[in-house]
């Protein structure tokens, strides 16, 4: 279809969470990562995938709008082998309550009338063609005639391209703010929270007024230097690294590649950002592979279950637990010359007395999203990043 100029203009003015818009059959489509970085991950059907998801993806409109609606396609996944079927797409609208910009209204539309794309296993088999969504919003009056400022947060659970926005208003894109820039697991990607709104980086951003690129990348968080690239040339005021779980996971390192692939990391994250605050978390508790290492698959129960540890110690197998201490012990040595270093403890945004709200003992639920975004701003509070109301 002929694309529409003037939509791609505000896109590319108001999108936050991006790296690149491109002209797709229907319209735009969102990547994460930029198109350079393919030629490191192609080899691996799962990062292009979940790249493409829209966790913390936003378009941030200034406008008098009462209506807005957002025309879009999803492409969502079926697993034909084990019965998996992506939950339903999902657009956000958060915006202002009052003319003081003192906390935000959540208003949600789900849809399931998108593409599907078929798998059996690892294998993509092809795609079932579906129909265009319209998330419709409906919005009370602005005070006063006041443009108030809006936030559509776009599905994080499956991709999707852009095909129209409307509104019954001029639509302008809102200035940008402080720039957080964060990567991470599928914990940090967040598909089971219930909306794109509420994903805990998204509500920390939504709470602190913050403009989000989340690097949350399901089952691909595993220390490559293309994603330490894309997060040196970001603009950031804030970079926050949850490093760890997906390398138990996967069983992809052992201690001997893993210190100095994460050393190598922030090596060029701050050579992007001399002067910009880099916190370093490890992972939350996950009690299977606490002290036994990965690869950790699904047990018939449903939860993940680790592996026994190898006759042969010198190999270096990694287990949470020493992925803790090796990433303490890394922060300790660079603090020595990087003042805004910092190393948050994964366990005390969610840990032992949390494990009731990991379904599948690993990836916390919706209910846990508020708590791990309430006690990472304590964090933050706590090495004066930021400062918090009571």
């Amino acid at each position: 279809m002929p694309i529409d100029e003037q939509l791609e203009e505000l896109l590319a003015l108001s999108m936050r969470g991006v790296a690149e818009l491109r002209e797709s059959p229907l319209g735009f489509s969102v990547h994460r990562l930029p198109s350079w970085t393919t030629m490191y991950h192609q080899h691996d059907p799962v990062t292009e995938k979940v790249a493409n998801h829209g966790s913390g993806v936003t378009i941030k409109l200034v406008t008098e709008a009462t209506k807005v609606a957002l025309t879009y396609r999803s492409l969502r996944d079926q697993n034909l082998a084990d019965g998996y079927l992506s939950p339903p797409s999902t657009i956000s609208l958060t915006y202002s309550s009052d003319a003081l910009m003192i906390g935000d209204q959540h208003l949600s539309v789900s849809h399931t009338n998108g593409d599907l794309r078929i798998w059996h296993g690892m294998v993509n088999t092809g795609v079932t063609e579906g129909e265009n969504s319209v998330a419709e919003f409906e919005l009370p009056a602005v005070a006063d005639g006041n443009p108030r400022e809006i936030t559509l947060w776009l599905p994080h659970n499956c991709e999707i391209q852009l095909v129209d926005l409307t509104a019954n208003a001029a639509l302008l894109a809102a200035e940008p703010k402080l720039n957080w820039v964060h990567y991470g697991s599928s914990i940090s990607h967040a598909q089971e929270a219930n909306t794109p709104a509420e994903v805990w980086p998204a509500q920390v951003a939504r709470a602190l007024d913050l403009d989000l690129y989340s690097l949350g990348l399901a089952g691909s968080a595993n220390v490559e230097m293309f994603a330490a690239r894309t997060i040196s040339h970001a603009s950031a005021d804030l970079v926050s690294l949850k490093i760890g779980i997906n390398v138990v996971n996967g069983a992809n390192m052992t201690k001997r590649t893993f210190v100095p692939a994460v050393h190598s990391f922030l090596d060029e994250v701050r050579a992007g950002h001399p002067d910009v605050p880099i916190i370093l978390i490890s992972p939350f508790i996950m009690p299977a592979a606490e002290n036994n290492p990965g690869p950790t698959p699904m047990g018939p129960d449903g939860k993940v279950i680790a592996s026994e540890w190898s006759p042969h110690e010198w190999v270096g197998e990694l287990s949470l637990s020493a992925i803790r201490e090796a990433l303490q012990t890394i922060v300790a040595q660079r603090t020595e010359t990087d003042a805004k270093l910092f190393y948050v403890d994964g366990t005390t945004l969610f840990g032992i007395d949390d494990v009731s709200l990991l379904p599948d003992g690993l990836h916390p639920n919706h209910e846990a999203q508020a708590l791990i975004a309430a006690r990472f701003m304590q964090a933050l509070q706590k090495l004066k990043l930021i400062r918090l109301s009571s």
